[in-house]
């Protein structure tokens, strides 16, 4: 079975022939080791960051100031204390330069990976890039119409990325939208049903109206919002923390209904001896899989800003691919 075929099967529950894995795509930086590989990520070019003596400033109007191996963490925001948008500028990401890169990496695509194409932005992480943790929850609880229309916005501005994506050529997108923390969401239920799901339900149903996938990156505490994105349409998830959940009640309640896509918990293993590490591979794959399918093996693409050496990715990703049969 071709690696695009192996990750759909999964992805659809239709047997595939094995667990699909994602090694070695979109590690960053790329330490020129390789485990294996099903997908090939591609990526919505964005304008060269701006440098200044206090980091780089993005073309939202963020601050960036960066760390080792991290991917930052922006240190000024474009609309702390403001109680309207006016003024506020998207960038255009339907600018045809944006796509040259990711066009010609998929007529390359000789060995037929999955192509998982990254959205520049979704609809809550970026706001907190925007408005910073602290305003974004104040208006949250005192000016929720300036969310509901960032969140429009949001919502208008990547659907027309996905279009522009679909004609690349894509298998599937995925979205990076950490909206928890380690115990409980940053907002409550009653917000995300009624703000983020209609707007997410909308990428979802363009996603699958133009026959390519869904995946999000929601790491945190998201037990209860799985189930909420499950009926607005995703796929997939992608969780590189579940040991703040519990892998066996995430298993009880969403096994068979959705695409998981993890390594094992990356908060948890990094120091787990040999054995250890094996056992807790065994582990996911007997929550998450099933012959039907249900779950994409993957590591974590920052592994040196956590301490994550080679010994340990190889033990995983070695275990991951010996279990990829056994069910």
């Amino acid at each position: 079975m071709a690696s695009k075929e192996l990750v759909k099967k999964a992805i659809k529950f239709q047997s595939p022939s094995r667990i699909p894995y994602n090694f070695d795509a979109n590690r960053t930086p790329d330490n020129g080791k390789k485990y294996g590989e099903d997908f090939l990520w591609v990526f919505v070019k964005g304008k060269e960051k701006i440098k200044t003596i206090d980091g780089e400033i993005d073309e939202w109007g963020c601050l960036w100031q960066t760390l080792s191996d991290s991917f930052g963490e922006p240190k000024t925001f474009p609309l702390e204390g403001k109680e309207n948008l006016d003024g506020f500028t998207m960038p255009d990401f339907t600018e045809d330069w944006r796509y040259e890169e990711m066009k010609e990496k998929i007529i390359n695509n000789k060995n037929d990976k999955y192509v998982l194409g990254m959205l520049p932005h979704g609809l809550f992480q970026k706001m907190l890039e925007l408005f910073g943790f602290m305003d974004f929850m104040l208006s949250v609880g005192g000016n929720i119409e300036i969310i509901e229309e960032l969140c429009d916005i949001l919502c208008e501005s990547a659907m027309k990325v996905i279009e522009k994506m679909v004609d690349c050529g894509v298998d599937g997108v995925i979205l990076i939208d950490d909206m928890a923390l380690q115990d409980r969401l940053m907002i409550s239920m009653d917000v995300f049903i009624d703000v983020f799901k209609p707007r997410y339900k909308k990428l979802f149903d363009l996603c699958h109206q133009r026959g390519i996938d869904t995946f999000i990156h929601a790491c945190g505490n998201t037990y209860d919002i799985i189930e909420e994105l499950i009926d607005a349409g995703l796929d997939v998830i992608n969780l590189d923390q579940q040991d703040n959940m519990g892998i066996e009640y995430l298993s009880k309640r969403y096994k068979g209904r959705i695409c998981f896509y993890c390594p094992i918990d990356i908060q948890t293993t990094v120091n787990m001896l040999e054995n250890e590490i094996r056992e807790r591979v065994r582990q996911m794959v007997n929550a998450f899989a099933s012959k039907e399918g249900g779950f994409i093996a993957k590591t974590y693409p920052q592994p040196t800003a956590i301490n994550m050496s080679d010994e340990y990715l190889k033990i995983m990703t070695d275990e991951f691919k010996a279990s990829s049969t056994s069910f």
